[in-house]
């Protein structure tokens, strides 16, 4: 340190009076040693700021990572979320295709219902008319057996008239007198009489004595 000046060197005013020598300043010997202090706390600072940035450098990657990390997991739920979607859209549509083949069947069923008893209803008209032929056919079986028995005794009948009829024509042949003779007069002479052949009269006496007995099924 650089010694005070005294105060007989000064003036009242505190001014140095003229002509006396203008001090000059003494060397701080601490001064090498404060700055070598501060430069090396500046270099303290340094390397922390330096310990710091690559920490930060290092937090930097790592939130990088993590942003890729993040983009990607977003990029997957974004297709996720996609096909979540697709998804969603075919089970809409499944569902309205269950609800119509739901209704379908609803349908099939009302329709096999009213079948089923239109088929019932018409196994027992079958079944009514079966009967009726059945009784129908019994009933006309024992018309054809009676009517076949009227045939029979109508036969029968008709056999023993025209067994009656020929006896009574051969009865009546016998008992008749002979026709007398008599002569052709000259007009019974100009009459033509039409001579019938003898087999043409057997067949005109024969479709006399034939009578139709038969009777149609």
């Amino acid at each position: 340190m650089t010694p005070s000046p005294s105060s007989s060197d000064h003036d009242a005013s505190g001014n140095p009076p003229e002509g006396a020598p203008t001090p000059t300043p003494g060397v701080n010997p601490s001064l090498s040693a404060n700055l070598s202090a501060d430069y090396a706390a500046l270099q303290n600072d340094m390397e922390q700021a330096k310990e710091l940035a690559a920490d930060f450098q290092r937090q930097l990657a790592g939130k990088s990572n993590e942003f890729a990390q993040l983009k990607q997991l977003f990029e997957k739920a974004t297709a996720d979320l996609a096909h979540l979607h697709e998804g969603i859209v075919e089970l809409r549509a499944e569902r309205h295709r269950l609800a119509n083949e739901s209704m379908r069947a609803i349908a099939f069923q009302l329709k096999l219902a009213q079948v089923t008893a239109e088929r019932d209803r018409l196994r027992v008209d079958v079944e009514h008319v079966r009967k009726a032929l059945d009784l129908s056919a019994q009933e006309m079986a024992s018309a054809l057996r009676d009517r076949d028995a009227q045939i029979a005794v109508l036969v029968i009948d008709l056999v023993n008239v025209k067994e009656a009829l020929e006896v009574a024509r051969r009865e009546l042949a016998g008992a008749r007198p002979p026709a007398p003779s008599r002569v052709a007069s000259p007009v019974d002479r100009g009459q033509v009489t039409p001579s019938v052949p003898p087999q043409e009269k057997a067949k005109v006496e024969e479709a006399e004595d034939y009578i139709d007995i038969s009777f149609g099924t």
